[in-house]
């Protein structure tokens, strides 16, 4: 009969377990006699015997008993007591050391041994990176790569996974883009995010549904630069300081169509986003150019929206010169009924936002500052754009976000192509809070225009429902750099990178038993690296890297708190909480006390005014 216990690796790891047990028990034989001719030599110290030389003579002795002539003079009792000691020292020793090396050797199939072994990873280390950051910025010219910082290197992937512990560093370079596929709670802030933000030498665009990214960094990115807050919804209870016309860069029809689909975009039905989608964009793009252009704000067009045939729009379009895009409007206008009422609905679901005061009061004119994008691209200011998950801000978080990086291309294109320092865009949360329409085109040419572009991402199909498949399929192979995080529960995900991680041979031993033999056997079985399994098992903390041209590899992200400026920055983010904290509280002290005013304004008497005034007032008005 034989068996195949498969790729389980024996206690000593090897192709022959007999030869190693065999090597091992002679050199165990070895040790004992060095140990009681070391013991021997140590008693004739002591009791002024003698010892012969170690050899076969006296390993004979040994076995024999005969002591007198091994070590003569010396009591044997001596020789027996000292080589105890000395073999339990000797194994105090030992023993850990082998458990510590067992545990480091690698298994026949261990993932982490079988990725370990990519050379060309090490293009991503400081040293090349450095090198590579000094030729693409030119600030830095004339620098030695040794001197670089690590932020001024480029944007921190993690440690490369080692079968003996971790490896070194890896960075992305400052014509990458990267794209993050991570569930929650498996270090997209903490590893990710904040990093990223804290790291970046230039301006940085940071999105998120939650405070604490603000928190953690806001307080040391002001050392650096002026912090824009974008927080409509009052998710850090921090006061508006600035607003942000999106009418004022309109110019051309083109960007009217570019704000009018991150509105549109946003639209939960996909039916009616698919049927009517593209000619709500059409309408909205009429009615924000006409606004634009004429001076006009948001308000007018929430007006315009709920009067179809309103011809206002039309007159401002033709008077600015757009006279196909008034004609186009006027034609919508006119329409049949249900067309028209089909447009329309579609345009104001896509705008509820243009209902909301307090989203409002962000984008309507004001005493506060402007924000200029083009003034912050070439700035170390940090712009924090802040939003519940799918909500009414989200259009205009993905519109500010996208008017910055296109402000930035303008830039570095007076730069020479590319922007130095280079901007760090870090769109965690992206598909429910920041949907900009052709990220995946921005994909193709940011990283050389020096915006570094980061998408975080919970996972594939995420980006599917926002890109649909194919621009969710162009998005992924337009990024440079790819992290899969844990919680990757998409199975044909997994099935696909475990294809692209690749196979390798692991050793399989088989034993056979006859009637007065035993017999082993090894042979080479062909099997995925990483099984689909084993990628969706991945830990928090850990990550699989697909960079281009290069072999995958595993990896050890490093979260804030493990590095340098964790106590820096726990310190900031402590007076920060504060801050949300006292905020919160007044937030909820005004509300209180505007619904109690509210209250006392309706209290009425159940039958009216008995004075008999306000019945007078009531008809005087009523006969005038």
């Amino acid at each position: 009969m034989s068996r195949a216990p498969g790729p389980k690796a024996p206690i000593i790891p090897g192709h022959a377990f007999g030869g190693w047990f065999l090597l091992a028990a002679l050199w165990g034989l070895a040790a004992v006699a060095v140990v009681v001719w070391a013991a021997a030599g140590l008693a004739a110290l002591l009791t002024g015997g003698t010892v012969a030389p170690l050899g076969t003579e006296f390993i004979a002795d040994v076995v024999h008993g005969r002591t007198a002539d091994a070590w003569p003079g010396t009591p044997t009792w001596a020789v027996a007591g000292i080589a105890a000691v000395l073999a339990v020292a000797a194994a105090t020793v030992a023993l850990p050391v082998c458990r510590a090396v067992l545990r480091r050797l690698p298994t026949p199939a261990d993932p982490v041994a079988a990725l370990a072994r990519n050379p060309r990873l090490a293009v991503f280390q400081a040293l090349p990176t450095a090198r590579k950051a000094i030729r693409l910025r030119a600030s830095l010219a004339g620098r030695k790569p040794h001197d670089l910082q690590p932020e001024e290197i480029g944007l921190e992937l993690g440690e490369q996974l080692l079968p003996r512990g971790r490896g070194p560093v890896l960075y992305s370079s400052w014509e990458d883009t990267e794209v993050d596929l991570m569930a929650p709670r498996s270090g997209k802030t903490t590893a990710r995010s904040i990093p990223h933000v804290l790291s970046a030498p230039g301006a940085v665009v940071a999105t998120s549904n939650k405070e604490d990214l603000w928190a953690a960094t806001a307080e040391l990115r002001e050392q650096r630069g002026r912090v824009w807050l974008f927080d409509p919804q009052s998710i850090t209870y921090q006061p508006q300081r600035w607003w942000w016309n999106p009418l004022r860069v309109l110019a051309t029809v083109e960007d009217a169509h570019r704000l009018a689909g991150h509105f549109v975009l946003t639209v939960e039905d996909p039916s009616k986003r698919d049927i009517w989608g593209p000619a709500a964009q059409d309408l909205l793009s009429a009615l924000f150019l006409a606004a634009a252009t004429s001076g006009r704000t948001l308000h007018h067009v929430a007006r315009w929206l709920d009067e179809p045939a309103v011809p206002t729009p039309c007159e401002l379009l033709t008077e600015a010169g757009f006279h196909l895009l008034a004609s186009s409007l006027r034609g919508a206008q006119n329409g049949a009924v249900e067309t028209r009422d089909g447009i329309y609905q579609t345009a104001r679901t896509a705008t509820k936002a243009l209902r909301d005061e307090a989203i409002m009061a962000w984008v309507t004119p004001c005493d506060l500052p402007d924000f200029d994008p083009y003034d912050f691209a070439r700035s170390t200011d940090t712009l924090y754009l802040l939003s519940q998950n799918r909500s009414a801000a989200a259009p205009l978080i993905a519109g500010l976000a996208d008017l910055v990086m296109r402000a930035a291309k303008r830039e570095a294109e007076r730069m020479g192509g590319r922007l130095d320092p280079p901007m760090a865009v870090s769109l965690d949360e992206a598909a429910n809070i920041c949907r900009i329409a052709d990220l995946p085109e921005l994909y193709s040419y940011m990283g050389s225009r020096g915006v570094c572009l980061v998408t975080i991402l919970q996972s594939y199909e995420q980006g599917i429902t926002v890109w649909g498949e194919h621009g969710m399929a162009a998005l992924w192979g337009a990024a440079t750099m790819k992290l899969i995080g844990a919680g990757a529960d998409s199975p044909r995900l997994a099935r696909d990178l475990a294809t692209l991680v690749g196979q390798h041979d692991v050793p399989v031993r088989s034993l056979s038993y006859g009637e007065r033999h035993a017999g082993e056997q090894i042979s080479l079985r062909r099997q995925d690296i990483l099984e689909p399994a084993a990628i969706r098992a991945l830990e928090p903390g850990t990550a699989l890297l697909l960079a281009t041209g290069v072999r995958p590899a595993l990896l050890k992200l490093r979260p804030w708190y493990g590095g340098a400026l964790a106590g820096d920055i726990a310190a900031a983010r402590d007076r920060a909480v504060a801050r949300i904290t006292a905020g919160a509280v007044q937030h909820a002290e005004t509300g209180a006390a505007a619904v109690r005013r509210a209250r006392g304004a309706d209290r009425r008497h159940p039958y009216g005014d008995l004075t008999g005034a306000g019945e007078s007032s009531d008809g005087g008005e009523a006969g005038r």
